[in-house]
């Protein structure tokens, strides 16, 4: 059982994406995140404390992804949808998600013996959003796209 990443297409075509121009100054419209990371890549001693975390995240790569399932929460997907304040018409749903780097969001799925699981991670502010949900049994997502600052998700029924 190995995680397999979805695209999310982009219906915003030519629209001007957050951090697009990261080689500008920061100004005062910058994020604590944004501020964080610029203030943590200009100290030289930063390579060690890097390489350290590197180290450490190899070692916790080790740990077989379905040991580390057993101790997620996995929800429903109506769950995740009402956590994140979203809503659901048919096989169609909306997860607004505005305070999150579009390119930073990962959606991923992995299918198993008990039905077919979804992640969302999205790195923002202090954390993210980390949402694990179980998909309807023979469903799948056929399709992920970007509608401003939410995420659009179609199911697929295959049973």
């Amino acid at each position: 059982m190995t995680w397999r990443r979805v695209v999310i297409a982009d219906s915003d075509d030519g629209a001007v994406t957050e951090n697009e121009f990261r080689g500008v100054g920061m100004g005062l419209d910058v994020t604590a995140s944004e501020a964080h990371s610029q203030f943590l890549s200009d100290l030289p001693h930063m390579s060690e404390v890097s390489k350290s975390h590197e180290e450490f995240m190899g070692q916790v790569g080790d740990i077989p992804e379905s040991t580390r399932m057993v101790n997620n929460d996995v929800t429903t997907i109506g769950e995740m949808v009402a956590d994140l304040g979203g809503s659901i018409e048919g096989s169609y749903m909306e997860i607004p998600m505005p305070s999150a780097n579009r390119r930073g969001v990962v959606l991923e799925v992995m299918e198993g013996e008990s039905g077919t699981i979804a992640r969302i991670i999205a790195p923002s502010g202090f954390g993210g959003v980390l949402r694990t949900f179980r998909l309807p049994t023979g469903s799948f997502i056929s399709d992920a796209s970007w509608n401003g600052h939410t995420l659009g998700l179609s199911l697929e029924d295959h049973s």
